[in-house]
């Protein structure tokens, strides 16, 4: 029997133009593609401005071919590369002296060099900026993220190894750098990481509490009634019942991407901190330590070459540990509501072979490390080696480690929607239950949220419109009835759909939930939130493939999973094929 641990994650092979062993060289993911940039060649010492594209779909390296007529960056290691609005960007970084081929004649960088992945052309440098105060050190081993249009330069080493304790800033929009600022702590990739999100995570109920917005759409029953002094209908929903599930969207300056660094040092007894820097509108930033929020049973231990990421509410951090008796590549994640740490176990898939560099797939909620299956970590470790042949990808939402789904409408439109069914505001149709309870709803509505309904509505009005055809012009004549041709395959309208009604031949609280769900595109009642329910919207929404209903059915689930509801929502995921849900 395999432990479920070995269910999370799985090693491939890797295909294509598999890049050499190389030091220094960087990784960033832009969608489903992984960007791998310059390095030393372990082979040689010698140092590379190659860009390699990894497509983690199919596992398969692509070489990118840059143009001659390019102002081609100076080939570089221990450098930082970030990415916005389809670039690359890459600073500073350790070199070879030009002019000269001694590899060890080296000097350190502080250019700022975009890549256009679109294009696949390099842009010119930007020009320096009149105030040199403002230009950042040369500097390797650095930190470096991107929030808000700009680029967060942190810490580092000079060619002399002396720690540089400062932040730098560069607008991207206007390419130029614009502030300096001490920060008195070392920071370097040997024991730290700086990692932000392309989106944040909103947390409504938060946010709407005190129920300000509810109160400004008026009463519950009669939001859409001139007489708001009318009885409230027994149906109505009061908004204090009403839940809103955390979900993602882009950051705002009102709720911008933190940048969290994360540093550990000191491996025998480790310390571990913890700090968020907070993009400002106008261009600054605070720092906030939450070292001393970190909680848990277990701790990360102390990781060498560490990387990181944010996915949805949790901070990952993953880096070699090496001790006397034991050496593995481990991954960590912290909750960020609860600040607890909880260790991520991909079973054998890393037990053995040599893993140094990982990195998020966030659409795919997958955590993935590069390595070499057959190396020894150990040995590699000690060369600073990184091998690109094999990749472990593991399953993030088997851990309850996911991207929440994003709003299709904002809050207070949501409640208009729930209002609005329960009103029976422009209900032209009627859905039919099981038992014969109707609810009467809109049909544009449903032809406009509902994919599946709209088509099989254009096959009916097709099979009428034919009927309409085939009928004589003269009541007197009747001709002989055609017979079907047999190589015509036109679809057959669903027999449960009238011209007035669909009879969806469920429980009368399931198509009530549903048709909650079409109105608002949201999870907001109690009953749709009851577990019995949302084992049956996640069935409906496999049957008539709602796909954003099972990602919200899916997020209410992961949220709502307990002893109690385990094994009921085991055995729906496994019907519907909802794996990162069944495992967990």
């Amino acid at each position: 029997m395999y432990p479920i641990s070995d269910l999370t994650a799985f090693c491939r092979k890797t295909t294509g133009d598999v890049p050499p062993k190389l030091v220094g060289a960087s990784t960033t993911v832009v969608g489903s593609k992984m960007y791998l940039y310059g390095g030393r060649l372990v082979s040689e010492r010698k140092m590379v401005s190659d860009i390699y594209m990894f497509d983690l779909e199919t596992f398969k390296w692509e070489r990118i071919a840059q143009s001659p007529e390019d102002d081609i960056p100076q080939a570089r290691y221990f450098h930082s590369a970030d990415t916005w609005r389809n670039h690359l960007i890459i600073f500073g970084g350790m070199a070879i002296k030009p002019q000269s081929e001694n590899p060890e004649d080296l000097c350190v960088l502080n250019d700022v060099r975009l890549f256009d992945l679109t294009s696949r052309h390099w842009l010119p440098a930007a020009p320096l900026p009149a105030d040199s105060s403002l230009i950042p050190d040369a500097r390797y081993a650095h930190l470096s993220s991107v929030t808000a249009d700009r680029l967060f330069i942190i810490g580092g080493q000079d060619l002399a190894n002396v720690w540089l304790d400062d932040v730098y800033i560069f607008d991207l929009n206007s390419q130029a750098w614009i502030q300096r600022r001490d920060y008195p702590r070392h920071c370097g990739t040997y024991r730290s990481v700086a990692v932000t999100a392309d989106q944040r995570v909103r947390l409504p109920q938060e946010e709407t509490r005190g129920g300000q917005a509810s109160a400004r759409l008026g009463p519950v029953g009669s939001r859409f009634k001139v007489d708001k002094a009318a009885p409230t209908p027994a149906n109505a929903t009061q908004s204090d019942t009403l839940i809103h599930l955390p979900y993602s969207a882009q950051p705002t300056e009102d709720y911008p991407c933190d940048i969290f660094l994360f540093s550990n040092y000191n491996f025998t007894d480790v310390q571990r901190e913890l700090e968020v820097f907070t993009p400002l509108p106008d261009g600054d930033f605070t720092v906030s330590d939450r070292s001393s929020s970190m909680t848990g049973t277990s701790f990360p231990p102390g990781l060498r070459f560490p990387t990181g990421a944010i996915l949805g509410t949790y901070f990952i951090v993953a880096g070699t540990y090496l001790s006397q008796t034991y050496q593995s590549f481990s991954i960590w994640a912290l909750d960020l509501i609860n600040m607890t740490w909880s260790r991520i176990d991909p079973g054998s898939a890393l037990a053995s072979g040599s893993w140094f560099r990982s990195c998020l797939w966030a659409s795919a909620n997958k955590f993935v490390v590069f390595g070499n299956r057959n190396g020894n970590l150990v040995e590699d470790y000690n060369r600073r080696l990184l091998s690109w042949d094999h990749v472990t990808c593991i399953d993030l939402e088997a851990f309850g480690i996911y991207q929440p789904p994003p709003l299709v409408l904002d809050v207070p439109m949501q409640e208009l929607g729930l209002a609005a069914l329960e009103e029976g505001l422009m209900a032209d149709f009627e859905i039919i239950c099981d038992d014969g309870r109707r609810i009467k709803c809109s049909r544009k509505l449903l032809e406009d949220r509902w994919p599946w309904f709209k088509e099989q509505r254009r096959i009916f009005l097709q099979a009428a419109t034919r009927a309409l055809e085939t009928m004589p012009s003269v009541s007197s004549h009747t001709p002989l009835p055609e017979v079907a041709n047999a190589n015509r395959q036109e679809p057959r309208p669903d027999p449960r759909l009238t011209p007035r009604a669909f009879n969806l031949s469920e429980p009368y609280p399931i198509t009530l939930a549903l048709l909650q769900y079409f109105y608002s595109m949201a999870l907001i009642t109690p009953l749709q939130h009851a577990p019995a329910v949302l084992s049956q919207l996640l069935l409906l929404s496999s049957t008539y493939q709602i796909t954003h209903l099972q990602a919200l059915v899916k997020h209410a689930m992961h949220r709502a999973l307990s002893y109690a509801t385990s094994v009921g929502i085991y055995g729906v995921s496994t019907l519907c094929s909802c794996r990162s849900l069944q495992i967990r």
